[in-house]
């Protein structure tokens, strides 16, 4: 299914492939029955739906598992060359479920430092007392009308 060299024993799928039912979305465009079987690439060897578990367990993916590898489903669509009789189009679905290298983080290469280590931490600083704002000499207000001050224009 993907460009692969025969010798990369880190390659390793289970594949299934998917007939087109001549129906457009919402409806589903493509179809598979349950007796199909999955292909796996390491070995070439064929697993129902119910013997996916078997294949989880074979040495082959065992062996990506304890390097860390998971699992992932990959689709994509090509074209058949000889359509089969009963293929109601000629466009056809690859599903294959993938064990991918785990995620590494890359070192930094463009000399620029990561976001954690240019911006400053956040220090707790010791909370003040709140000064007033007004003076010593000021007064309260009684009355509205003493507050009606002239404006000056």
């Amino acid at each position: 299914m993907y460009q692969q060299n025969k010798s990369n024993k880190d390659f390793v799928a289970l594949t299934l492939w998917l007939n087109p039912t001549g129906n457009q979305a919402p409806k589903y465009e493509y179809k598979a029955s349950a007796e199909s079987l999955f292909i796996c690439s390491a070995t070439k060897k064929k697993y129902k739906l119910s013997q996916i578990n078997e294949w989880y367990q074979t040495e082959a993916v065992q062996r990506l598992v304890q390097q860390g590898y998971t699992g992932k489903w990959f689709a994509k669509t090509q074209e058949i060359e000889t359509p089969k009789p009963y293929d109601k189009g000629n466009i056809q679905m690859v599903l294959s479920f993938i064990m991918t290298k785990p995620y590494k983080p890359q070192p930094n290469i463009d000399g620029f430092k990561p976001v954690g280590q240019t911006m400053p931490r956040y220090t707790e600083q010791q909370m003040t007392q709140a000064q007033p704002s007004a003076p010593d000499n000021a007064m309260p207000v009684e009355k509205m009308s003493d507050m009606d001050d002239e404006i000056p224009f």
